[in-house]
């Protein structure tokens, strides 16, 4: 009975460091110090590294759970026959809910150490996936142009970073998603019609 308490509680403060750390990355980056983490969390500073024995592998736990909640609502919608504009508003509605920690991973993707680079690129692959899906489909039933799978991709990702990557211009005093997700999605399904 100890050790279940024990483990319980070691599982919430892993669980407090790990939204601690998701937080502190959207608000200021994640060339965010460790002592920060620990001061959102309420923990001791070491208390972080009894958990997560470096920076890298709290960064790479952190996105990988921002990846399977992606990857887990895009494969619902991809598998039940859901429309392309659903997935893309789908994948916006996700990325909304994500939006400061993701403007932070896109803009400062660079700096990441190179295993946390590859969750990084394994979440586009995921969306990039579940999205072929989808076009696929469409192409085949020549509802949209046959350009490249990886070209729609590539434009759609593009746009939506840019939108993401310049909030300030497009929507300085809100959610650059909410206010031009219908825009964004529309005209993208536009340029791929036929």
């Amino acid at each position: 009975m100890k050790d279940n308490k024990r483990q319980i509680q070691k599982d919430a403060t892993r669980e407090l460091i790990l939204q601690s750390a998701y937080n502190v990355y959207s608000n200021k980056g994640f060339n965010a110090s460790t002592n920060m983490i620990a001061k959102e969390a309420h923990v001791s500073h070491g208390n972080i590294f009894v958990h997560f024995p470096t920076l890298e592998d709290l960064q790479m736990c952190v996105l990988e759970r921002f990846g399977r909640d992606i990857n887990t609502q895009l494969h619902e919608l991809s598998e039940n026959n859901n429309s392309l504009e659903d997935i893309l508003y789908a994948h916006i509605e996700i990325l909304i809910k994500h939006q400061n920690f993701y403007r932070r991973l896109i803009s400062e993707s660079s700096l990441l150490p190179e295993k946390t680079k590859y969750i990084y690129i394994s979440i586009q692959s995921s969306v990039s996936f579940h999205l072929s899906q989808v076009i696929d489909k469409y192409q085949n039933e020549k509802k949209i142009k046959m350009l490249p799978i990886h070209f729609i991709f590539n434009l759609w990702l593009g746009l939506l970073h840019y939108y993401i990557s310049n909030q300030d211009l497009f929507a300085p005093d809100g959610d650059v998603l909410s206010r031009y997700k219908k825009e964004l999605v529309s005209n993208f399904m536009d340029l791929l019609a036929i």
